[in-house]
């Protein structure tokens, strides 16, 4: 009795992680991808996966997939995630890959206060619910040419379900 009383205690403190199923659709590599983060504010979602072993705040490589249901333009999501950036990841250089009235492609790189030197590359894509972004990070000189190439593939493939 007192088992199953700690047992329903822990499940009921721990925070639910994932409840709603992923937009995104597109080909993982073979390793365990973790959740483990899922931060909702307003009317953003985000979520926040690592290869197995890493963390939230200590990963070498991580995926990122989002949501914010407000209708407005890439550009518009564009100058408040170059805020995001002046505020946190400074000195940062960011490119413009791939860009029309309703998707970007970017890449930009930079040092963020929490973790540090990294590469990125994000796609935003508006939608009649909202802005759906996804975004494969990784630590400054992690990867080799080849796999950089393969994850930029990768999203720009991405569909949403």
């Amino acid at each position: 009795m007192l088992r199953r009383t700690l047992a329903l205690l822990c499940l009921s403190a721990a925070p639910a992680l994932a409840q709603t199923p992923e937009r995104w659709d597109f080909p993982l590599d073979p390793r365990d991808w973790k959740l483990v983060a899922e931060n909702r504010e307003g009317r953003l979602t985000e979520r926040v996966y690592v290869a197995p072993g890493e963390s939230e705040y200590f990963w070498n490589e991580k995926l990122v997939m989002g949501h914010q249901r407000l209708a407005f333009s890439p550009d518009d999501y564009l100058t408040s995630f170059i805020e995001y950036l002046n505020e946190n990841c400074r000195p940062f250089k960011m490119k413009p890959l791939e860009q029309t009235d309703s998707a970007v492609l970017l890449q930009w790189e930079g040092d963020c206060r929490i973790t540090g030197q990294q590469f990125e590359y994000r796609r935003i894509l508006v939608a009649k619910d909202g802005v759906h972004f996804i975004a494969f990070a990784t630590k400054l000189n992690r990867l080799t040419e080849p796999k950089r190439q393969g994850w930029l593939a990768i999203l720009r493939d991405a569909k949403l379900k």
